[in-house]
């Protein structure tokens, strides 16, 4: 595996913990941990009126007990609330079954204190058991030790190397049209791109690598606009527009990239080649200080 592709499921693993909620993220970690641990981990799905019995997945040989919980929003509160449940639900009709006890949960940042607290009391009052959290850490590193055709089936196809030096400007067509239909706004700031925009930017060495190898194929870009300069400063107002949108929330700089990502390819980036003229395009506008800051100039003395 490249060093391209590999930053490409980095993104497509970021995007899937991001944005899957619920039953979707309980799904998500259900696949992950059965190509990690195929027969060994067991899904555990509703059924009828007896539900899951609060049990969202059980590894066998190492007698854990899963329980997922993904909300749109994490409250201590409401997650408190729902380690107590699960917790106390599971021990009647799992406790012979299981020594580990994981609340497996979707906020990147990590747990509150409060939730943390309330995990280490439940681990002091059964000292008969374990009980931990797990994740984003937790799963990257499981969905990280699989083989690429399995990675593949789980995040689906991603560019290669190869196939980035295989772009045409056929690729390019079908991208930048869609982002032509978008609002036009006001001409953006062409200044060439500083040398130094990707460290200021604090981007993630993936992203980075994403960028540089989209940089290679810019030129393509340029040479798709050379026949519609107009179009260019469309788009480049567009996407601007978008930056600064994304900016003036709480995402980090690779956030914005993978917003800007779905912003240029639309909802499903599944094509490899639709998904290298994405990352050209948007190495494009990088270049051309339409997305992203600036190093500020230095100060004259």
């Amino acid at each position: 595996m490249d060093d391209l592709t590999r930053s490409f499921y980095w993104m497509a693993f970021q995007l899937a913990f991001m944005e899957k909620k619920g039953d979707e993220f309980q799904d998500f970690f259900a696949s992950i941990m059965e190509k990690r641990y195929s027969a060994d981990f067991i899904r555990v799905r509703p059924w009828g009126n007896v539900g899951d019995q609060k049990n969202d997945g059980h590894l066998k040989s190492e007698r854990v007990l899963f329980q997922c919980y993904a909300p749109n929003e994490l409250t201590s509160a409401r997650c408190i609330a729902k380690i107590d449940e699960d917790f106390n639900g599971a021990l009647p009709h799992w406790r012979e079954h299981f020594d580990t006890w994981v609340f497996v949960h979707n906020s990147k940042a990590g747990l509150g204190p409060e939730v943390t607290a309330k995990l280490l009391d439940l681990d002091q009052k059964h000292p008969d058991l374990s009980v931990t959290q797990w994740g984003y850490e937790e799963l990257r590193q499981r969905v990280f030790s699989l083989d690429e055709p399995t990675l593949a089936s789980l995040l689906g196809p991603v560019p290669s190397r190869q196939s980035m030096t295989e772009l045409g400007l056929a690729d390019l067509a079908p991208v930048l049209d869609q982002i032509a239909r978008l609002p036009e706004v006001a001409e953006p700031d062409l200044r060439p791109v500083p040398a130094d925009k990707l460290e200021r930017n604090l981007l993630s060495d993936p992203v980075a690598t994403l960028l540089r190898a989209g940089m290679h194929r810019a030129p393509l870009v340029r040479k798709y606009f050379a026949y519609n300069p107009r179009l260019q400063d469309q788009i480049a107002g567009s996407f601007g527009a978008e930056y600064q949108r994304l900016r003036a929330g709480s995402g980090t700089p690779d956030d914005i990239f993978m917003a800007l990502q779905r912003y240029a390819g639309g909802a499903s980036l599944s094509a490899p080649n639709h998904q290298t003229a994405v990352l050209a395009c948007l190495a494009f506008f990088f270049e051309e200080c339409d997305i992203f800051e600036r190093p500020e100039p230095p100060e004259s003395t």
